[in-house]
């Protein structure tokens, strides 16, 4: 069960990032043209690609963990005892869901609900702020689902042996 959802997060989350890197690539390169071919600069090109690289960076982060393949010192890691490992493993994962509920989910709904509350737009996307902080609750929950999922495998893991 957990196999198929791991999979179908990440193929989700590959597709999503892709298409904002995609964007983002596009929205640079016209921002680009114009400014400098067409000494014409379109004012919302760097706000869009501000907005799509704080997406791309919280959601690539919760990619990234879900991938193992975030940054990692793995000294340590390497010289333990399977069981060592495996234990440290499952601390580190609870670790990372005790922070994402405190800091990503509580922190960012708190922020999102404070630029929601006060109004602010973004001047030349015209849209409000709190989708930029949005970014952050998301993330926060994603991390969540990915972290529990990793910390069940763990004590699924912990019973086999």
């Amino acid at each position: 069960m957990f196999e198929a959802i791991h999979k179908s997060s990440e193929r989700l989350l590959g597709i999503l990032l892709v298409i904002c890197f995609v964007v983002l690539v596009v929205d640079v390169v016209l921002g680009v043209f114009w400014r400098y071919v067409l000494s014409s600069p379109i004012g919302w090109t760097e706000e869009l690609a501000t907005f799509l690289m704080v997406w791309l960076v919280f959601l690539g982060s919760t990619y990234a963990y879900l991938l193992n393949s975030h940054l990692g010192i793995d000294l340590l890691d390497r010289q333990l005892d399977p069981e060592v490992k495996r234990l440290m493993n499952g601390f580190a994962h609870t670790l990372v869901l005790l922070f994402s509920i405190g800091v990503f989910v509580y922190g960012g709904v708190n922020l999102f609900i404070e630029r929601w509350d006060s109004g602010q737009l973004m001047p030349t996307l015209g849209i409000r702020k709190a989708w930029f902080y949005l970014s952050v609750p998301v993330s926060g929950v994603l991390f969540i689902v990915f972290s529990l999922g990793k910390v069940l495998i763990y004590k699924e893991e912990e019973k086999e042996s």
